[in-house]
Formats: C-alpha cells, sequence, structure tokens
C-alpha cells in the first residue's frame, strides 16, 4: 500500500473496524448526508488514521483521532454537511447557515472551526489531500477556508478528525486540527436514493443521490461514479415569530433608523441651517415604529434559508498497472447556486447629508395638499431640506413580485473542479512510494444590488431616469432645462409615493400615483455591484514509507519521507463599477479625495468598491515521520516538517512527538505535543476589501475598509494533548486534555474596539483618522472605519473532551447501545492588543472582556466568535434484525453576551444571556429485504425555537440551527 493511501484512503478501506474506534465514532455524534445502506462493504485492507503517513500505525495509537463510518452515518439521520460539522463537539463557531447579516457574502459555503480558533485554522483534506479555499473568504476576520459544501456526499465512506495539531505531517493551515473525507471504496452493483425532509413554512428540501461501481474479477481495477442534486427551498423570517422581534424586545433585531418614510432636516427661522427635523407621517402605518425617528425592520424582506440548489459529481478509478505499481484518477465537479439572493429594498447610503430635496418637490406639494395645505406642518420643508432615508424601505422594491414581498434580490453562485492523479507502488525491499498530482479550481459570483450616489442626487432634482438627456456633459450631474419634463422623472422621498406596505398589506391614505416612483426610475437608479473571484492549488506530493532494517522491543521501526510542491492562486475580476481603479467616484467628472469623493469608495451609497487581484505563490516542504516501538506497550511516533514560503513570509521549522503506553489490557495513555503553523492567505497580504458590520452608535450597518499587510508573519502555536483510553470489551471511553498557545495569529483590527477607544477619547488619539464623520465626533456620525490585517495578541486555549460508550449485546433480543459526547472550553484568553500606541482591547469602553477570556461569550464586535463553553450529546441506540432506532439528544450551554456587560448603551441590557439549548431527534432505519433502506427522522423533536440573541435575526447562525423541527424520510435501492 502506497503512502498516500496511509495517509487518507486506507484509513477508509477495512470492512471490520475495532471496537475502540466504532465507540469513537458513535460518541463523536458526526453525521453525514448521502450515506447508503451498508450491503456492499468496503474491501479487506488496514486502517490507517489521518495524521500519519506510516502504514500499519493502528487507529488506537496516541493520536486522538474521532473516525465517523458510512454506517454510523446512516444510522444517525443523514443530516447535512452543516449540521455534521456543528454537531462536533470539538467545533464552534461555523458558517453554513444562509444568515447574510453574519455570513458576509458567504450564503452557500461552509467550514469547520475546530477548537473556535477560527475556519482557516482547521485543514480540510479529501482522500489524504488538500482542497483549495473558497473563492471568498471570511470578512471580518479575513480568513481563508475550504468550502465543506463542494463534498460529494453518497461519496464518502468515512469521516476522521484529528483534534490536535498536523503542521508536521500537512504543513500549513493544520493548527487546530484535520477534516479528513474518504471517499467509498470496493463498491460493486448501483444504487439510487434520495430523501425529503419537510419544514414547517417552506416547501422543504430534497437530495437525489445516484452511485454506481465496477470491480474487475481479479480484483485489480475499480470504478466508482457518484452524482447528487440537492435543493433547498426559501424560509422567510415571517414564518418565524422568533425571528421578528419587537424593537423594546431587541433594539438591534433587525432594525434600522435609517428608513423609507424618513425624516427631514430642514432650516428653522433664524436658526443654524438644517438643524430641525420633521419625521415623514406615514411610518407606523406602513409597518415602522417611531422611537423617535422612522425604524423598520429590514429583516422582514430577507430569508432565514435561500433559496439553493447543488450539484455533486464524482468519478474515480483505481488500477493495478503491475503487482507493485497502481495508478490512482480522481474527479470532482461541484456547483452551487443561490438564484435569487433576497435583501432589503434598499441600502441606507454612507453619507447622509447629500440627499437633497428642492422646496417645490412635487412628491412634497402632494403631501402638503394632502396634510392641512397652508396649515400644514410641512411647510417648512419648501426652503428646501435634506433626506435622512433610504430610497426604498417599508414599501418595497417598485415592480417586484407578490413572491417578492418587495425585496431586491441578486445572487450568489460557485463552481469547482478538482482532480487528482496518482502512481503508487512499492519496491522489492518493502518500501512503499507515492507521487501524487492534485489540480483544483474554485469560481465564485456574487451580485447585490445598490444605489448609485449622483443619480439619486440628480432624480431628487427632477432630472433621472433612463431617458433624461444630460445637455452638459463636462458639468457634474445630469443638466436638463426643465426637471420632471422631456423624459426627466422626479425620485420621490415622501411617502406619497408609497401605495401600500409592502409586508403588512396596508393600504396608504396619501398616496399619490402622479408622484409615485415607477419601476423604470427604480431600476435607473441602482445597478449591481458584481465579482467573480477565482482561487486555484496545485499540489505536488512525493512520498516514501517503510521499515527500517532493525527493531525495538515491539516490533519494526517505521518511518516515513516526503516531499510537497505547491502553488496558490487568487484572482478577483469587477465590473467598472465595482473596481475603484475605473471608478473611484460617485460622478465621472469628480476628483478622488477631493469634494464628493472625499472617500473614494466608488459610485454607490451602501456597496464600497474594490481592487481587481492576480495573485499567486509556490510553497515548497520537506517531512518526515518515525515510528518508535519501544516495547509492545510503549510507542512514540516523532516527525517534522520544513516549509518555505519565500519573500517576507519566509520558512517555518515544526516538529511533534505523539507516545502511546498501554498500562493494562484496558487502559491506555496518549499524549502529543507540537509545533503548528499557517502562512499568511493571499488575500491577507495585499489587496483591500470593504464588508458591511453593524455599528452600533449608528444604530446601521457601516463600511468596515480593510488593508492587506505585505509584512504579516507565519501564525504559530504550541499545542499538546494529553489522554486516556478504556476499553473493557462493552465499555469503552476516552478522556483528553488539550491546550493551545497561539502566536502571532493573523487577525483584522477589531473595528469595535477602535470607535469604542476613539469615541471614549473624543477622537483625540492617535486612532481618530481611522474612522470617517459626516460631521463632528459622535457616534452618530460615523460613516466609515479603517482597519487593517495584522499580526495579532496571543491566544491561550484549552479543554477536555469525553467520549463514553456502553454495548448490550443481548437486550430484549437485540443489541443496545448507550453513549456520551462532551467537550468542556476550559479558557480562551485573548491578550491585549495594541494599535499605533493604544491599547484597544480589554479596556472599557470596548467590546472586550476585561480580563480577556472569551470563553462562555457571544463575542460579538471582537473579531472572535461565539463560544459556549458546555456542548455534548447522549444517545441511545437500538438494533435488531434489520431494523436500527435511535435517539440523540444534543446540549448547548448558556453563554453570555459580553457587549450587555461591558457597553450596555449599545442595546443590550446588562446581564444578557443566550439561554442554553436542548434539541431532540429520533432515527429510524429499516434495512428491507431485496437489499434497500428506509430511512425515517424527526430532528428536533419537541420544535425548540433557538434562543434569543442580541442580533440581526434574534440567533446565533455560528452555534444554533434556525429552522426547527423536521420530519425526513429517505429510501436507497441498491442493485448488484
Amino acid at each position: 500500500m502506497s503512502a498516500k493511501q496511509n495517509a487518507g484512503r486506507a484509513s477508509g478501506e477495512r470492512k471490520s473496524v475495532s471496537r475502540t474506534a466504532l465507540a469513537i465514532a458513535l460518541a463523536s455524534g458526526g453525521a453525514f448526508l448521502g450515506a447508503g445502506p451498508a450491503f456492499a462493504q468496503d474491501s479487506d485492507e488496514e486502517i490507517v488514521v489521518t495524521g500519519s503517513y506510516i502504514r500499519g500505525t493502528p487507529e488506537t495509537a496516541s493520536l486522538p483521532v474521532d473516525v465517523i463510518t458510512a454506517q454510523d452515518l446512516a444510522e444517525q439521520g443523514n443530516p447535512t454537511v452543516t449540521d455534521l460539522v456543528r454537531s462536533l463537539g470539538a467545533s464552534s463557531g461555523i458558517d453554513g447557515n444562509t444568515n447574510q447579516f453574519t455570513s458576509n457574502g458567504l450564503e452557500g459555503l461552509g467550514n469547520v472551526n475546530l477548537r473556535g480558533l477560527g475556519p482557516s485554522r482547521t485543514l480540510v483534506l479529501f482522500n489524504g489531500h488538500r482542497m483549495v479555499v473558497a473563492p471568498y473568504g471570511i470578512g471580518e476576520s479575513a480568513q481563508a477556508f475550504v468550502d465543506t459544501n463542494l463534498i460529494p456526499a453518497n461519496a464518502i465512506g468515512r469521516i476522521e478528525v484529528l483534534k490536535d495539531g498536523a503542521a508536521a505531517t500537512y504543513g500549513s493551515d493544520a493548527i487546530a486540527g484535520v477534516v479528513n473525507f474518504i471517499t467509498r471504496r470496493g463498491f460493486d452493483g448501483f444504487e439510487i436514493g434520495g430523501d425529503f425532509r419537510f419544514i414547517d413554512g417552506s416547501d422543504g428540501e430534497y437530495t437525489v443521490n445516484g452511485l454506481w461501481g465496477w470491480n474487475s474479477e481479479d480484483g485489480s481495477m475499480d470504478l466508482l461514479l457518484a452524482g447528487s442534486v440537492q435543493h433547498r427551498s426559501v424560509l422567510s423570517t415571517t414564518e418565524r415569530d422568533w425571528a421578528l422581534r419587537d424593537f423594546a424586545t431587541n433594539p438591534l433585531g433587525g432594525w434600522s433608523a435609517i428608513s423609507n418614510p424618513g425624516r427631514f432636516l430642514y432650516t428653522p427661522s433664524g436658526g443654524p441651517a438644517f438643524s430641525a427635523s420633521i419625521n415623514d407621517p406615514q411610518c407606523v402605518l406602513l409597518g415602522g415604529i417611531l422611537a423617535p425617528t422612522c425604524r423598520y425592520r429590514y429583516t422582514e424582506f430577507d430569508n432565514i434559508i435561500e433559496e439553493e440548489d447543488r450539484l455533486q459529481l464524482y468519478g474515480e478509478f483505481n488500477v493495478e498497472l503491475t503487482p507493485s505499481m497502481t495508478f490512482h484518477l480522481e474527479g470532482l465537479y461541484a456547483k452551487t447556486d443561490i438564484p435569487e439572493w433576497q435583501t432589503s429594498p434598499s441600502y441606507p447610503p454612507q453619507v447622509l447629508t447629500s440627499q437633497f430635496v428642492p422646496g417645490n418637490h412635487p412628491g412634497l406639494l402632494s403631501l402638503i395638499a394632502q396634510t392641512g395645505g397652508a396649515a400644514s406642518p410641512f411647510n417648512v420643508l419648501t426652503g428646501g431640506s435634506l433626506f435622512i432615508g433610504r430610497t426604498f424601505a417599508l414599501g418595497g422594491f417598485p415592480g417586484t413580485s407578490a413572491a417578492e414581498n418587495g425585496s431586491q434580490t441578486g445572487y450568489r453562485n460557485y463552481e469547482a473542479m478538482r482532480f487528482s492523479a496518482g502512481l503508487s507502488g512499492s519496491f522489492e525491499n518493502g518500501t512503499g512510494w507515492d507521487v501524487t498530482a492534485t489540480f483544483m479550481q474554485d469560481v465564485g459570483a456574487r451580485l447585490t444590488y445598490d444605489t448609485y450616489i449622483q443619480r439619486l442626487a440628480d432624480a431628487l432634482q427632477g432630472r433621472g431616469g433612463p431617458n433624461c438627456v444630460d445637455q452638459n456633459p463636462a458639468v457634474r450631474g445630469i443638466q436638463n432645462a426643465t426637471p420632471g419634463a422631456n423624459g426627466c422623472l422626479y425620485y420621490n422621498p415622501f411617502s406619497t409615493a408609497i401605495p401600500a406596505g409592502a409586508i403588512n398589506g396596508v393600504a396608504n391614505p396619501l398616496y399619490d400615483a402622479s408622484v409615485a416612483n415607477t419601476a423604470e426610475l427604480a431600476d435607473w437608479l441602482t445597478d449591481p455591484s458584481y465579482t467573480q473571484a477565482t482561487t486555484q492549488l496545485f499540489v505536488l506530493d512525493a512520498v516514501f514509507d517503510g521499515e527500517l532494517g532493525w527493531t525495538l522491543g515491539g516490533g519494526a521501526v517505521g518511518w516515513a519521507l516526503g516531499a510537497q510542491y505547491r502553488v496558490d492562486s487568487y484572482n478577483l475580476k469587477l465590473t467598472a463599477e465595482t473596481d475603484l481603479s475605473r471608478t473611484p467616484c460617485p460622478d465621472p467628472l469628480d476628483t478622488p479625495g477631493v469634494g464628493a469623493c472625499v472617500n473614494a469608495t466608488g459610485p454607490y451609497a451602501f456597496l464600497a468598491g474594490t481592487l481587481p487581484a492576480d495573485l499567486n505563490r509556490d510553497v515548497i516542504s520537506y517531512f518526515g515521520e518515525a515510528r518508535l516501538p519501544f516495547t509492545e506497550n510503549f510507542e512514540a511516533i516523532i516527525a517534522a516538517r520544513y516549509e518555505d514560503y519565500g519573500g517576507s513570509v519566509g520558512s517555518t521549522f515544526d516538529p511533534k512527538v505523539s507516545l502511546r503506553l498501554q498500562t493494562t489490557p484496558w487502559l491506555a495513555f496518549r499524549g502529543s505535543a507540537q509545533t503548528s503553523f499557517r502562512g499568511p492567505s493571499l488575500g491577507q497580504l495585499q489587496g483591500q476589501f470593504t464588508t458591511l458590520q453593524f455599528v452600533a452608535p449608528t444604530n446601521a450597518f457601516k463600511a468596515i475598509d480593510t488593508f492587506a499587510n505585505p509584512n504579516l508573519n507565519p501564525e504559530s502555536a504550541f499545542s499538546y494533548n494529553l489522554g486516556g483510553i478504556i476499553e473493557t470489551g462493552a465499555f469503552t471511553a476516552t478522556l483528553d486534555y488539550w491546550s493551545f498557545s497561539f502566536e502571532d495569529p493573523v487577525i483584522v483590527e477589531p473595528f469595535d474596539a477602535i470607535l469604542a477607544n476613539v469615541l471614549a477619547t473624543g477622537c483625540t488619539n492617535a486612532l481618530a483618522s481611522r474612522v470617517v464623520f459626516s460631521s463632528g465626533c459622535s457616534g452618530a456620525n460615523v460613516q466609515r472605519v479603517r482597519t487593517n490585517i495584522i499580526n495579532g495578541p496571543n491566544i491561550e486555549t484549552s479543554g477536555v473532551d469525553f467520549a463514553a460508550q456502553y454495548t448490550f449485546d443481548e437486550f430484549i433480543g437485540g443489541e443496545f447501545t448507550a453513549g456520551v459526547n462532551y467537550t468542556h472550553l476550559l479558557e480562551y484568553v485573548v491578550d491585549p492588543l495594541i494599535v499605533e500606541g493604544v491599547q484597544i482591547t480589554r479596556v472599557v469602553p470596548g467590546p472586550f472582556p476585561v480580563d480577556g477570556d472569551l470563553a462562555g461569550h457571544l463575542n460579538r464586535g471582537t473579531g472572535f466568535r461565539s463560544m459556549p463553553q458546555d456542548k455534548g450529546e447522549v444517545f441511545f441506540n437500538y438494533r435488531i434484525g434489520g431494523h436500527n432506532l435511535r435517539w440523540t439528544s444534543r446540549y448547548v450551554s448558556d453563554y453570555s453576551d459580553q457587549r450587555g456587560d461591558i457597553t450596555p448603551s449599545v442595546g443590550v441590557p446588562p446581564g444578557t444571556t443566550i439561554e442554553d439549548h436542548w434539541t431532540h431527534d429520533v432515527h429510524y432505519n429499516w434495512d428491507l429485504p431485496w437489499n434497500a433502506r428506509f430511512a425515517a427522522s424527526v430532528v428536533n423533536v419537541a420544535d425548540e425555537d433557538p434562543p434569543l440573541a442580541y442580533l440581526d435575526l434574534n440567533y446565533d447562525p455560528y452555534t444554533h440551527d434556525p429552522i426547527g423541527r423536521v420530519f425526513r424520510v429517505g429510501y436507497t435501492q441498491q442493485l448488484n
């Protein structure tokens, strides 16, 4: 067997699994979409656990690995990839749901976040080899990650989760651990199946799978082809009452003070310019609230789950060219499409003081006429006013269908392909060798509509619309003699333009069709901000392994040596409007850095532009490993890796040692210690990007500009694991203590901490230049904040993993198993962060706990994700004949929203806690006599709502599932 197979594929190739491995698998709680009947099992080859290149390494070795088989997955209800990752006790703070307010454009993507260190610090492998990172990273933390939704679900035969640093074996990114998805082998025949998930308020979700496998009679050749089609239907926020809370319950629950209807600033008689304001009269009628200005709930126009279609194709071919040489070829294609990504009817402008409304505006005159004429309170606006609001809100986007509820729609799509080919074999002396080349590409596209700054300014003056001819292009803005005539249209910011509330359907008695905003005008005011990002990866691996000519007390000394060469590339293509090098300003006649273009963020009111990119780099590494069986009961594995990034990043050397001591037939101890590293991603070294984050003092989303840093150092960590294994036949248990000391983590400076510090000092400290204000130094006047990517403060985190199960072989005629899996996070302490000589974290005011310990907190505004301290599950499994029944109860402990304790002014009440959460699932499988399987599940039996969190959709998407109770039925038929 080849060295490659030892580290990856071979770990999925043996029919029989040891009781210890199965115990860990069942206790891990992981499950995976697409696992079919276990009628045709894998070939009889030795299991080798992820984390070692040495063949023969037993899965009861010194490495803390969870092993999850296809049979285990089927018995646990075949949840989605996202549900699998969320259920892992070692994983926290993941993406996967389409919550646009926390995913920041990552709808349709998924990731793994072992130990809460960040998705970029968990290495995801496919058959033991690397995958390319997703084309879009996590904006608020600038982290790149592998999209786990690309995994061809029904082709997977085994998943291995190494919860330990593994840079000495696999190189960069394996700081927190490794997740290795391993395909099925030895399958012969045809399999087709599918399932349907019934979800209240949705049209449900379905999956259709097909699998065909062929093996030659002499076993020298095999072929596997797999395909999967998945569909998710829309689940609107209006279908879940907990997702739409009133303002008093959660003022941060999707309420914006920049609305439409909005308010208007005017100049009072004898007073300062634009120092008085008046609200539009129809705010409450159309669905908003007055507090004290009009606020509207933008989340009513959004979805909890977007419509999503996914296609996955996989093929694999293996042939023995000679008795000592094998050729392997595999190909993967995956496509994810979110065709109608629904969002707010419009976005709030970053600059609120540029929307001037003339005193003779037809919409204003209509409002005055309908509200008392000469006695109307709105006569104060006839001297001209500033509109403080957004183009469209409570009335929806003009021209949208009833199904769209007034929402604007964009899209997200991803298309990936991967090919891997390798030769493996052995020399006459038994030394194994493997040479494999892998290429993968992932292309993503995002389209989101926004309002043109200059076009809106022109339309407020009656010079808008596609047919309004600019009679003097040499002058800024559209020049036309007669506003509102000759094809020119007015944009009407008043409620006289709104026929009815888009959500509540209440008719507006002040609506005047003659001054309404037409769909034609709305389309002209907006255009798509479009980007297409492409990531590519080429890897060449060469690994040799074997045994030395000398032995120790426990057997022969095993070894592995290898080298890896890889090339990463990243390309970002933009439309002219999104490209700051081509369109830096609202108007082509503007000068960057001056006047209306002082910030040079592009033509749109909300979405800032960016710059194109075309980056690449190559990395070379050398590694070695030795297994030292000192006695039959004591062994050590030592490994080391040298990796060279070149340039300013430089190189690293990382060793690892792991030990196992079998003290009695039923008790063993294991331990490991290593250094790990991760080189900065390409996007962290060059370029800039803008994310949209909720800025509490403004009660609105604002632009956060982030700049890359070519002088970043690699991240590094020292970690160790100490554990014990008990195996007494029917009873198995593992207990592990783990610890990570993390240095130079690559982070984005937390904008909340910068802003809190600047405001606390009255804009007098060194960081004041990072914040752009519309006028004076006030939180309400913040327009945007600049942050940089830096090497951040050190991190110390530690915790405990526990898993146990007991099996009764004879229980009412069948087999009964009970088990528990539990992870406790002891600490996650982040040292103080000093930026430009100013300490911005672990100070008051600010979002960080003063002691720096993020364990047990929501961590909103810190750049880190939620970290409940306790996470676990209890399961009971009963198997008799062809029937299997399983009950699983999952638990997440409560955790605090630290903002309420540190800065309660942001709207989070003091002492706010996200409550603990129990969910219960039941799964039934029936292996039918005609080589088929029927499956039924009820997920979240009690239909428990996610606990309240002070976020846009009132729950924490990094931790909890928003769907509620799900009924699932599935059927799989196998033909041999």
